[in-house]
């Protein structure tokens, strides 16, 4: 957070946010952070004012951290539904590749991929 004026009781060996970040799945994580935003941007008048309104930017930061650190992720991956067995599956894209051939995780069958 951004309030330099934390209080004693925030004054821990783990921070309570990178242990979520870490031990919940990103949907859970992203849905507490959201939850977050709407909580004290709806409070904001009637209870704390700026101080409500800081909480909240600090929430919506994390989660536009952690969408950009997702969409990295899927930038590297490529999703596909095997036409044999038809299931999802997703497999990392090497470095500078325009062309290659995946196998399915369930079933093995060979995929051709192109990319752009």
């Amino acid at each position: 957070m951004t309030n330099s004026k934390r209080p004693s009781h925030y004054e821990t060996k783990i921070d309570p946010l990178a242990y979520m970040k870490e031990n919940m799945s990103a949907a859970g994580y992203e849905g507490f952070l959201i939850g977050n935003v709407i909580k004290y941007v709806t409070r904001y008048p009637k209870k704390n004012g700026l101080e409500d309104l800081k909480k909240a930017k600090d929430y919506l930061n994390k989660a536009i951290e952690l969408y950009e650190e997702g969409k990295k992720k899927q930038d590297n991956h490529h999703n596909w539904v095997c036409p044999k067995c038809k299931k999802s599956n997703s497999q990392k894209i090497p470095p500078g590749s325009t062309f290659t051939i995946f196998h399915c995780s369930y079933c093995r069958l060979p995929i051709q991929a192109k990319f752009k």
